[in-house]
């Protein structure tokens, strides 16, 4: 959660490039993978994992990221988010 926060690794500088008009093709790509990252002893994962699951797409990123909808990278990590939801849904149980 927190390397997903607003001004930190992630979504820090994959702000700043797409407030620039920068597609951030990488570090979208690492994004995704952090929003797959599981560990049920880890508080941030299971928090991340509740999140997702309980929540719409547009929510999700709002809560996880710190980011506004008319923020230039929100629909980006908005459609990352969507993806992984559908994942987590057609995960066995």
């Amino acid at each position: 959660m927190r390397k997903l926060s607003r001004h930190e690794r992630f979504i820090g500088p994959a702000a700043e490039l797409a407030e620039r008009g920068i597609v951030p093709e990488a570090l979208l790509g690492a994004i995704a993978a952090a929003l797959r990252f599981t560990d049920p002893a880890d508080a941030e994962a299971a928090e991340l994992a509740q999140i997702l699951a309980s929540s719409s797409p547009a929510d999700a990123t709002a809560r996880i990221t710190g980011l506004a909808p008319e923020h230039p990278l929100f629909a980006a990590v908005s459609t990352l988010v969507e993806e992984r939801q559908a994942e987590g849904a057609k995960a066995p149980a």
